[in-house]
């Protein structure tokens, strides 16, 4: 391929070849061809003479085009001369001619001279193999033979050349290439680049590189590149840090697609839309899962790189971590909305106290506006309560601490002073110099009334004003000390108001509570001087008198108090209250020398007075037998629970009669306690003791369900079909879920609801009517039967009677047991009777005991009857017995049954 610009040529023995042919071409063919053309003889020489002059002529041309391209082709070689010339002259490599076995120079240029610090002629005697050593001979050697052998075109290694003026060494890269001179003889061209700029500029480079790297790594940030040819990105290594990358190729891990968060994905994705149509500046905020899993903010910043034709070529920019960024954005912006919306004040002051900004709550809090206040100070609102003296210990303790806590009296806008709890802290610059003053505090007017308030309460009775049981005690206990020292003989006399419920029940407790505060101020205006007083509990006043000289000062104190109780409130509507009290007196140190066994003597003495055992009805002095039934109350309540432990427990079952047809129609079931030791246990005695404490739920649960279990029992066996009657305790009725109970106990034993009745006190229904009412429609919803216990020993029967789903009356035996004798009993039986068929109730009688109670009841419409003239309470094995024996048909006993007093199987005293 010929060089652009040169001229082609042709060789001197293919010039003078093609002179030859073409002039025996040109004669011979003249010589045989012109005989054909011309006939004339005469005529042919002439032609043959016209034959050589044209071949001169054209001979002659050939030989001017010839001799006229040689010239041009020597002026181009002239001209690619002297621009090799001046090319190698003035190149920024050196360059040197060398014979390939001396390794002599034999021609250098100026730049080789100046990197060696040779001239020319002192190059000429050295050998440039000790001028410009390889590093590795063995591989130079190598690449030399197979250079000069034509397997290779040239070969470079590194050299490192000295400069003989200073001295200095450089390294070097080295090309050699073999060129051939005009006989062909082989010679070594080496070309020596100085590598020492290009080190330098890529250490530059490298230092830049580095430079920019620590920049973005110290900023946060990293660099990211999309080629949107290859569709490659390229990170900077911080990018990997920052998304929590451990792998090897971020570039071809990454599916920032699928990274994103999917909130954020469609913003992003209409940003970079944006930024590649446009051009626009593309900067988006957005969450990126890293690669440990974690949502992290990230800004990235990028534009576009267009080719020259207009296209994308790379999508380019900064990659920047915003989580603690926008966290402290979150911070800052929560610090100001707790400020704005906090319901202390916040006042910010320069370092000269001149105000700067206030909260809401500080407008709301002095009634200034923050206008008003803008570079006043906070003596605007100094209340004028605190000396200076106050004000320097406040300023010395900020300076020395940063902060100052407490409380002080500032001035509202209106003149009003109130009380703050304070906090005043210095803000600090780089250098430690005070640039601000923040101030929060609040207002602690009500919180100071409620700790008056609650000094009040912890030591006095709110409604009455009177010193709390709490305050008395402690009261009591100092004047125990002081007595025990003095050889003083004081009182304790404890006030109970004697029906003070019925008060409550009859006029509300509004006049309740009037009624105990007119007596408090009664008693505490009949004390004498030095005598303390308190409220005990709801309807107990205590009283501690003083300096006694015996039992005679202590009665006539408790009758000056008893009189000043009884004397009568008079309502705004005209109506008086009179309520009578019951006084128990302990003596100290006779009757107890401690503060609690003053307390409880005075306790026990006061039920002594209530039961009549005092001197007078009104009071009563302790004695020891006082305690001796409490002490009896709590041992059988722990007997109690170790029965009901032991399945100690059970039921009899009372026949239940219908009066018409003389069958048995159900039976009542009845608790019986049998104790190893003592026998059987009126339930007199442990039902009032289970209710008092807290044992007449789990007590009462356990028998409806034995009951509902028993029952069932007795169905499985073919007996003939009887209802259960269960007794429920007031306590049992009003404090515990006897509806979930009674659910839980039809479920768990398979009993129809409608064959098992429920019996209510109609005390029970009386005390809360709407509790009972609610309760009672739970019991009807399920099926249950649900009959009054007791009916007419309650209060407010008839009143309530109507509104409660009742299904059965039950007669009382106190109504039943002196007929025919008592007219008074039988009119009642015959009204409960007739009430009770006028509702469509049926009315079954308690306690039956003789044929002419019996005909009484058959007389008058009573529906059923139960006691002991036909039976008396039984076990469930004899009950059965009962029935399977009797076919389901009542057999009267007698015409008068006497039960053995006190003992389970009496049924009046039954309330389980």
């Amino acid at each position: 391929m010929q060089q652009e610009g040169s001229v082609p040529q042709l060789a001197p023995w293919r010039a003078m070849a093609f002179y030859v042919a073409f002039g025996l071409l040109w004669f011979g063919a003249a010589e045989v061809l012109a005989p054909h053309w011309v006939d004339d003889p005469v005529a042919l020489p002439g032609l043959l003479r016209w034959k050589t002059y044209i071949f001169v002529f054209i001979t002659g041309l050939l030989a001017a085009w010839q001799v006229r391209r040689m010239m041009r082709a020597e002026a181009a070689r002239v001209a690619t001369m002297q621009e090799f010339f001046h090319i190698v002259r003035h190149a920024p490599v050196g360059i040197a001619r060398v014979e390939p076995g001396t390794g002599h120079v034999q021609w250098a240029n100026g730049r080789l001279c100046r990197m060696l610090g040779l001239t020319l002629q002192e190059l000429a005697l050295r050998d440039f193999r000790a001028l410009a050593p390889s590093r590795d001979e063995g591989e130079a050697q190598e690449q030399m033979r197979r250079l000069l052998n034509g397997e290779i075109d040239h070969y470079q290694n590194q050299r490192t050349v000295r400069n003989a003026e200073n001295g200095r060494s450089a390294t070097v890269l080295c090309t050699v290439a073999v060129v051939r001179n005009n006989h062909g003889t082989p010679m070594l061209v080496h070309v020596l680049q100085d590598l020492s700029e290009i080190e330098a500029a890529r250490q530059a480079m490298d230092y830049s590189t580095q430079q920019l790297r620590l920049a973005l790594d110290g900023s946060g940030s990293g660099m990211w590149d999309w080629d949107m040819e290859r569709r490659r990105y390229t990170f900077s290594d911080g990018v990997a840090a920052m998304l929590r990358y451990t792998g090897k190729d971020l570039a071809h891990d990454v599916r920032f697609k699928e990274l994103l968060h999917p909130e954020d994905r469609e913003q992003v994705h209409r940003a970079v839309a944006q930024a590649l149509q446009t051009g626009a500046l593309f900067e988006v905020t957005a969450r990126v899962r890293c690669f440990d899993g974690e949502y992290r903010w990230f800004q990235a910043r990028g534009t576009r790189h267009l080719d020259a034709q207009g296209r994308v070529l790379r999508f380019s920019g900064i990659f920047t971590d915003q989580t603690e960024h926008r966290r402290e954005q979150d911070r800052l912006r929560l610090a100001a909305t707790v400020v704005d919306n906090t319901m202390e004040g916040v006042v910010v002051t320069d370092s000269q106290s001149l105000i700067l900004s206030v909260n809401p709550a500080f407008t709301r809090l002095l009634g200034y506006t923050e206008q008003e206040l803008l570079g006043r100070t906070p003596r605007a609102f100094k209340s004028g309560r605190h000396g200076q003296a106050f004000y320097q210990g406040m300023w010395q303790a900020l300076n020395q601490t940063g902060h100052w806590r407490g409380e002080i009296w500032n001035r509202r806008k209106n003149g009003d002073i109130f009380p703050e709890r304070m906090s005043l802290s210095a803000v600090y610059d780089a250098q430690g110099a005070v640039t601000h003053y923040v101030c929060m505090f609040t207002d602690i007017s009500e919180e100071k009334a409620q700790q008056q308030r609650l000094e009040f309460l912890a030591h006095k009775d709110p409604l009455t004003g009177l010193s709390n049981r709490s305050w008395f005690g402690q009261e009591l206990e100092r004047a125990v000390q002081q007595a025990r020292q003095g050889s003083e003989q004081m009182a304790v006399l404890l006030l109970n108001l004697d029906r003070f419920k019925d008060v409550n029940d009859s006029y509300g407790h509004l006049v309740g509570d009037e009624v105990l505060k007119h007596i408090a101020r009664q008693v505490q205006g009949a004390l004498r001087p030095g005598d303390m007083i308190g409220r005990m509990a709801g309807d107990e006043i205590i009283v501690l008198a003083r300096e006694l000289h015996g039992h005679g000062d202590a009665e006539e104190i408790a009758e000056r108090l008893i009189r000043a109780a009884a004397q009568p409130w008079h309502s705004p509507d005209g109506f008086a209250v009179v309520v009578s009290v019951s006084a128990g007196i302990c003596m100290f140190p006779e009757h107890a020398d401690t503060t609690a066994s003053l307390l409880q003597g005075a306790h026990a003495a006061v039920y002594g007075a209530k039961e009549g055992r005092g001197e007078s009805s009104a009071w009563c002095f302790y004695d020891e037998g006082m305690t001796a039934s409490a002490r009896e109350r709590i041992a059988l309540e722990a007997k109690l629970r170790l029965a009901m432990g032991l399945g100690q427990m059970q039921l009899y079952y009372q026949p239940q009669v219908d009066i018409a047809s003389g069958r048995i129609v159900g039976a009542e079931a009845l608790l019986r306690w049998n104790d190893p030791q003592e026998g059987f246990i009126s339930p007199a005695r442990f039902i009032p003791v289970a209710e008092s404490s807290g044992l007449i739920g789990p007590l009462g649960e356990w028998v409806i369900h034995e009951a509902c279990r028993q029952a069932q029992a007795w169905r499985m066996q073919g007996l003939p079909e009887v209802s259960v009657a269960v007794n429920v305790s007031p306590h049992q009725f009003l404090l515990t879920d006897v509806a979930g109970c009674t659910a839980r106990a039809l479920q768990s034993s398979g009993y129809s609801a409608q064959a098992l009745e429920l019996e209510i006190t109609e005390s029970a229904l009386a005390e809360r009517p709407d509790e009972a009412l609610a309760v009672l429609r739970k019991l009807r919803e399920l099926g249950v039967r649900l009959a009054i216990d007791d009916f007419g020993t309650g209060y407010s029967s008839l009143a309530h009677l109507k509104r409660f789903p009742i299904d059965v009356l039950k007669i009382d035996q106190g109504f039943i047991r002196d007929i025919p004798h008592n007219g008074d009993d039988m009119a009642i039986s015959r009204a409960i009777i007739a009430m009770g068929r006028s509702l469509d109730l049926q009315v079954l009688a308690e306690g039956v005991e003789t044929v002419q109670q019996l005909d009484f009841l058959r007389s008058n419409g009573c529906d059923a009857f139960q006691g002991y003239l036909c039976s008396k309470p039984l076990p469930a094995a004899e009950f059965a017995a009962l029935l399977a024996g009797s076919g389901g048909t009542a057999r009267m006993v007698g015409h008068a049954v006497q039960p053995v007093a006190l003992t389970a199987d009496d049924p009046g005293t039954d309330s389980l």
